[in-house]
């Protein structure tokens, strides 16, 4: 009979791990997300298909979003598109 269980050793161990993990990565993730934002200004605009893709919506959704003004949203020679930053923006609200 084995004295160490992994199952038990697993659950013991996993807060632990979980919690170096966590103190290990948020730095980072707070840097990659400011790297990101940065770069937003050069980012490209996303058409309706793309996005309805993104957001996993039907584009007829997405347009009537558009047209009640509930999402951010360009309009350009009679085309919408979008910046995903914007929408990021707009989600976390």
């Amino acid at each position: 009979m084995s004295l160490l269980n992994p199952e038990l050793l697993e659950v013991a161990l996993r807060p632990l791990i979980e919690s170096i993990i966590e103190e290990k990565l948020k730095p980072r993730l707070v840097e990659i997300i400011n790297q990101q934002s940065i770069s937003a200004e050069n980012e490209k605009p996303i058409p309706v298909s793309e996005m309805s893709k993104i957001l996993g919506i039907s584009i007829s959704h997405l347009y009537k979003k558009c047209n009640n003004s509930n999402m951010p949203h360009y309009r350009k020679f009679g085309r919408i598109y979008f910046y995903l930053s914007d929408i990021r923006k707009w989600m976390a609200e």
